[in-house]
Formats: C-alpha cells, sequence, structure tokens
C-alpha cells in the first residue's frame, strides 16, 4: 500500500511539473535516409536559395500547419527575373528594397537539389542549417514535417 502511495505521488508531482507538447519535426531526408531533423517550436521557417539566373537571395516563408502540411504563404526576393514570381496571389509590397508577395500553397513536402551556390539551406528563428553542411553538391533531399510529442518543464 506505501508502494502504491509513492508511486502515486510520484506521477502526481511529474504532471504538476511536466506538461506533453505536440511540436513540429521538421525532417531532411537523402535517399530515404534522415540526414537532419529540428523542432520548429513556433511552426515556421524560411527555405532560403539563391536564384541561378539572377544570382539574388529568395526567401520562401513556410508555416507547419496541424497535419504536418508545410504551407508556403510569402515569399521574398531582390530581382524580378526569369522564374521569379511577378504575380502574387494575394498582396504584393516592396520593403526594404525587396518584393514580398503572399502565396497560398501546400506542400507535403519539398524535393530539391542541393545548390552550388551559398546560401541554399533553412533559417529556424534560433538558427539555420545550410544543405551543403549536410550533404553534397547535386543531393536530392526531401524536407517534411511531422509532429513528436515532447516534453517540457512547466515553468521555464
Amino acid at each position: 500500500m506505501r508502494l502504491l502511495f509513492v508511486v502515486l505521488i510520484a506521477f502526481s508531482a511529474f504532471f504538476i511539473l511536466f506538461r506533453f507538447e505536440n511540436t513540429p519535426v521538421l525532417v531532411i531526408t537523402k535517399d530515404e535516409r534522415i540526414i537532419y531533423t529540428k523542432r520548429v517550436e513556433d511552426a515556421k521557417f524560411i527555405l532560403t536559395f539563391v536564384h541561378s539566373v539572377e544570382k539574388t537571395p529568395v526567401y520562401e516563408f513556410y508555416e507547419v500547419l496541424a497535419d504536418g502540411t508545410l504551407y508556403l504563404y510569402k515569399t521574398r526576393y531582390s530581382s524580378m527575373g526569369a522564374g521569379l514570381l511577378f504575380q502574387a496571389e494575394g498582396s504584393f509590397e516592396i520593403k526594404d528594397g525587396f518584393f514580398e508577395a503572399e502565396i497560398f500553397r501546400k506542400f507535403k513536402e519539398i524535393s530539391l537539389r542541393v545548390s552550388h551556390l551559398d546560401g541554399h539551406g533553412i533559417v529556424f528563428n534560433n538558427g539555420k542549417v545550410m544543405f551543403k553542411e549536410i550533404a553534397q553538391i547535386n543531393d536530392s533531399l526531401k524536407i517534411f514535417c511531422r509532429y513528436s510529442l515532447f516534453v517540457k518543464f512547466r515553468f521555464q
């Protein structure tokens, strides 16, 4: 009986001090093997690359939806060249010398090849990963998100 009491107290203390949180995890695979994972605490990230013709940076802003879908909601770039968006699906404006266009597209995954140009990667609110750091030039990568349960301290 005493053991049961101790176990109940321990469980109660655990649930008072900690909580379970379903958090999106960004996953990058190469040849069906996971080569990188990162928790995306705020459910947002930016895919960045240098346009192959214009040689200017392009930023695609994504949000991870509740089902793990990647929602592309904005793109930002500095030149109007071949293959760059010239007609927005929502608002279109110029901010700090960059064109910003609202986009409303959803993806289950993003497939891409690692560029030989620097600046090809993902930016998070607390860091970044460049694709050439985790893979070789011209490797085929897939990016997707899934949710995982994490235990977090309640009083942070």
